[in-house]
């Protein structure tokens, strides 16, 4: 048995930006992604991020802070929508504080890709972070305690985190997983599916690691599917729930 820490996360919206594309709008990715995570985590109990950390200082750590801490926590990510997938829409502001720009009149036109109403169930796993780290993100999550203020993505969109709870899970061997896992899609096998429905399958690479030397993002192929896995794996139960951790 293995106790974890699972709690419900969403917001109104959330923008994860996907930095390949940075010309005219701004996408995101459709699910949050463990840095992103972590980051959200590091927030909560008050470990430094982005913009405390010197990126080309040579006496800086290999990492944020955050990162540095936390990246042996492995995380489950259950998206709560229809096939994986979050209704987009792509919002056009300006924003004209004088240092944003050097557009003629100081005025930055933005689009940028925002997730509406996203909602995930977390599992988060300790495999391998400091004890008293791990005891004081739980203490905070399930007393609603923050360092700073948690956010999906930006500023702009504060995140619900609610139905905190310690929970047992036990590993077991199954050819179907609920959550988002990493994978192939040759894995995949879609004349059976898990409730009986058409198949789906939805994927996406997301980041999950930091380079060291530049902290530029590593990625992964992550699955979201009721098709059945050919040849099964070692997934880790939650009642009925089939989790994968990343």
């Amino acid at each position: 048995m293995y106790e974890t820490l699972k709690f419900d996360l969403s917001g109104r919206n959330a923008f994860f930006k996907k930095p390949d594309v940075n010309v005219k709008v701004y996408f995101t990715y459709n699910n949050i992604h463990k840095i992103a995570l972590l980051g959200l985590l590091g927030a909560i109990i008050g470990l430094k991020g982005w913009r405390d950390y010197t990126l080309f200082d040579e006496k800086a750590p290999e990492y944020p802070e955050f990162y540095l801490e936390l990246k042996n926590l492995s995380v489950s990510i259950f998206p709560i929508t229809t096939k994986g997938y979050f209704p987009k829409k792509i919002q056009y502001f300006n924003n004209s504080v004088g240092y944003a720009s050097r557009e003629e009149g100081g005025n930055l036109q933005v689009f940028e890709q925002w997730l509406e109403n996203p909602k995930w169930t977390i599992y988060l796993k300790n495999d391998g972070i400091k004890p008293e780290l791990w005891d004081i993100l739980c203490d905070n999550l399930i007393h609603k305690k923050a360092y700073y203020i948690p956010y999906l993505g930006k500023n702009d969109f504060p995140a619900h985190i609610y139905n905190v709870e310690r929970v047992a899970i036990h590993k077991e061997w199954s050819n179907f997983i609920d959550s988002l896992f990493i994978g192939e899609l040759d894995m995949i096998q879609d004349d059976e599916t898990k409730d009986g429905r058409s198949p789906y399958l939805f994927t996406e690479y997301l980041p999950t690691g930091l380079q060291p030397e530049h902290n530029f993002y590593t990625y992964s192929r992550t699955i979201f599917t009721n098709c059945r896995i050919k040849e099964g794996t070692e997934v880790y139960l939650h009642g009925s729930t089939r989790l994968s951790f990343m």
